[in-house]
């Protein structure tokens, strides 16, 4: 009876010390998102420029209108759906990503977790000193299409839920959907998915007319700059390897090109 209660005790122990790491390892992320809220305060508190103008140009300039415009006249309840669900996600996939990546490969979560700190270092204070109106303001005769998501919250909660009236540049929906890609692939080594997943990213951004293209484009940019400095700057910091279960074969790969 004694070393049943005692073994149990033991594994009650060991489930709660990993919980409580799981918990640790969380924190820069849920830091980062309150810096995201605390930074719309700051934007809201400056009133400073709201710059739109120049990404306007540049839609217009290649594709005759603005982007949201476009997209606006050819929307469906199906395509309204999907890209509402998928904008929703963000961020949830990604934790849950994150702290599947945590229980699984501590190297590759470090790397993970260190490209996403990178990003939101250099995305944060842009997104307080020099937000931007995002489409479905500054375009006249744009708007958001229905999201049942935020509607079914709305019902549950028995009050709007007010939008939000700045845009980040870079978009950070697709900055984390690259970061997502490129860790999704260095843990199972096959690209396609993490690729489609930027895509419809990207894609959903643009029709529910929260961002530019110039926004999808810089969060490429920023995804792929965080993701690889982060990658090699936890890889050589650590002394270990964030290739996870490949090691070996990258290990063997590499003796016989030598």
């Amino acid at each position: 009876m004694d070393r049943g209660v005692a073994g149990a005790t033991c594994a009650y122990r060991q489930r709660s010390s990993k919980v409580l790491r799981l918990l640790l390892d969380m924190m820069p992320f849920l830091a980062a998102y309150a810096g995201y809220e605390l930074a719309r305060g700051v934007a809201l508190a400056l009133r400073g420029v709201i710059v739109y103008e120049p990404l306007l140009r540049l839609e217009t300039t290649l594709f005759g209108k603005p982007l949201a415009l476009l997209l606006s006249m050819h929307r469906s309840i199906l395509l309204d759906v999907i890209t509402g669900i998928i904008y929703a996600f963000h961020p949830l996939y990604f934790l849950a990503f994150a702290a599947y990546t945590a229980v699984k490969n501590r190297h590759l979560f470090r790397c993970l977790t260190t490209s996403f700190v990178l990003a939101s270092i250099a995305a944060i204070p842009v997104y307080a000193l020099w937000p931007t109106a995002p489409p479905w303001i500054a375009i006249p005769g744009v708007s958001r299409p229905p999201n049942l998501l935020v509607e079914l919250a709305e019902l549950v909660l028995g009050s709007r839920i007010d939008p939000n009236p700045f845009a980040a540049m870079p978009s950070m929906h697709v900055c984390i959907a690259v970061i997502f890609a490129y860790y999704h692939w260095r843990l199972r080594g096959k690209k396609l998915i993490g690729i489609l997943w930027v895509g419809l990213m990207a894609l959903s951004t643009l029709y529910t007319a929260n961002h530019y293209l110039a926004d999808v484009l810089a969060g490429v940019l920023l995804g792929l700059v965080a993701s690889i400095a982060g990658w090699r700057l936890a890889g050589s910091r650590l002394g270990g390897s964030c290739y996870g279960e490949y090691e070996p074969e990258r290990r063997a790969v590499k003796q016989v090109k030598v």
